[in-house]
């Protein structure tokens, strides 16, 4: 008998539900994601666009309601007629939940209306203030051909302003011929 109760027990418990766990990605993603394709953003400043964001990835964390990952980055600013100010181009960017400020970094391209060319390897970009800053270096390419160069950055959106925080230098070809022709400004 004693061994007929234990044959039932055994069998019992063999037979018994196991509990499996739920599986987990083995590929490095902690968290759940939501991703685009193709996708494209507009900003708009009441009744019209300030900017553009165009992107063949874009990923948002599900639990975050902030940030946007964006890979590559095609940025485009307007002003209030719906003229291109500035065109930005980079390997990555993020942008916060109220689209007011962005980060861009690797490899970042900037060409302004004035054609300004901008060179540096991250920026942010702040909407509210109007202002863009870097902590690395930057480069900034003039049409006349002006070459600046600088260790951070402090400028407005427009670049129509702006200024170094260290290492500064320069190359100005042709310098003495167009201060001494007094048909142009410095800066």
């Amino acid at each position: 008998m004693k061994v007929l109760i234990s044959i039932i027990c055994l069998l019992l418990i063999s037979c018994a539900g196991k509990k499996e766990s739920l599986p987990v990605s083995s590929d490095g993603i902690e968290i759940p994601y939501q991703e685009f394709g193709g996708a494209t953003l507009y900003f708009y400043n009441k009744d019209y666009v300030q900017w553009k964001l165009e992107a063949q990835t874009m990923r948002k964390p599900i639990i975050d309601t902030g940030s946007i990952m964006v890979v590559p980055v095609k940025l485009t600013l307007f002003d209030s007629l719906g003229s291109v100010t500035t065109k930005v181009l980079s390997d990555s960017g993020t942008i916060s939940s109220s689209m007011g400020s962005y980060t861009v970094w690797g490899d970042v391209f900037i060409r302004t209306s004035d054609s300004l060319v901008i060179r540096t390897a991250k920026l942010w970009w702040y909407k509210d203030r109007q202002k863009v800053e870097s902590d690395t270096f930057v480069q900034i390419e003039t049409v006349k051909g002006d070459i600046l160069r600088g260790k951070g950055l402090d400028a407005t959106e427009d670049f129509s302003r702006f200024s170094f925080k260290s290492d500064v230098s320069g190359k100005f070809p042709d310098f003495k011929k167009r201060m001494e022709s007094n048909d142009e400004q410095i800066f």
